[in-house]
């Protein structure tokens, strides 16, 4: 049969094609009003369905916390009509399986404290969200423990993890403040006692030119529950200055040890020349005495030369060589 008839308008419709289509659009009325009735009559019966849910514990006993779970996931079946079934799959609270701590029972095994939930309780609670109108069975596992173990606090450095470089001249001026430096923590005591410090998220950060500010997150140790920080973000702040490279002529000193008669040394040279790199802000403030260039006595094992040692310069600055490495000597009588 061709069923064009069913697209074309009324107006250009014959008699008989008018009246077939009234005879298809009955029939597909009928298939409709039939097919929901059977729908109907479906989800109005008794069915089951298994569902997964997450049971997850809150608070904790004064002085106590919770450090393994032996399940996360649990399984059941729900038995109800379907109608209530499409329901609970799609509109069953994901946090209906939380159970405080300091409510559940604890038993002793092997040595550890364990709080524990059971079958009947998970059902219970499932029941009762679905006001009575369906029915729990086979829950899997059959019951959830939670190990308990004495709590602590520890303060713990934060340390960066970052990769940085500076454009070019421009280099870090001072130390690098992390704020705070420091956070206090709450986990178990077993726990605590492993830790050492606190590490950052990883910063990359390229060509800086400028002093730099930034917020961090402050990461958990991994695999660790029930672990809480006071603080979850630091500010971390890199000084930059621009830099120049500058050169200072020393005398050199020589320096002997306790005990060890000093001796009269004519150095060639008497001088040495050190280069280093200073920023700008400091540059003015460079002077000769705040450098110190040595060689220590010579021994019976020196080859006629003595190793010059800058035993000390400014901290803000940063040393890129001296020469001579090496001077030669002669003892005046």
């Amino acid at each position: 049969m061709n069923f064009k008839f069913l697209w074309r308008k009324n107006d250009v419709l014959t008699p008989t094609e008018a009246a077939s289509r009234r005879k298809v659009y009955t029939f597909l009325i009928c298939l409709i009003c039939s097919s929901l009735f059977w729908l109907f009559t479906k989800l109005s019966q008794d069915n089951q369905a298994d569902y997964t849910r997450m049971v997850r514990f809150a608070g904790s006993p004064e002085g106590q916390l919770g450090v393994s779970q032996s399940d996360s996931l649990v399984t059941f079946t729900l038995e109800s009509a379907g109608i209530r079934l499409i329901w609970a799959r799609f509109f069953m609270p994901r946090e209906l399986l939380r159970f405080r701590t300091e409510d559940l029972p604890v038993i002793r095994q092997n040595g550890k404290s364990l709080a524990y939930i059971t079958s009947g309780d998970i059902a219970t609670r499932i029941e009762e969200s679905m006001e009575g109108r369906a029915r729990v069975s086979l829950v899997r596992p059959d019951t959830v423990f939670l190990e308990m173990a004495p709590s602590a606090d520890k303060l713990l450095p934060v340390v960066l993890r970052a990769d940085i470089s500076f454009g070019n001249r421009y280099e870090q001026y001072g130390e690098i403040n992390i704020e705070p430096d420091s956070i206090n923590v709450t986990g178990p005591a077993v726990v605590l006692d492993t830790l050492r410090a606190l590490y950052t998220e990883h910063w990359e950060v390229q060509n800086l030119r400028r002093t730099t500010d930034r917020q961090l997150r402050v990461l958990p140790p991994p695999n660790i529950q029930s672990f809480e920080m006071e603080e979850n973000q630091v500010r971390v702040r890199v000084p930059v200055e621009e830099f120049t490279e500058a050169s200072i002529q020393l005398p050199i000193e020589v320096v002997c040890p306790e005990g060890v008669e000093e001796q009269d040394l004519r150095l060639f040279p008497g001088h040495v020349t050190v280069n280093y790199m200073v920023s700008f802000r400091d540059f003015r403030t460079i002077s000769e005495g705040m450098f110190r260039a040595v060689v220590n006595c010579p021994g019976t094992d020196n080859d006629g030369r003595l190793q010059v040692h800058l035993e000390s310069h400014p901290s803000f600055v940063r040393i890129i060589s001296h020469r001579p490495e090496y001077v030669e000597y002669i003892i005046m009588e």
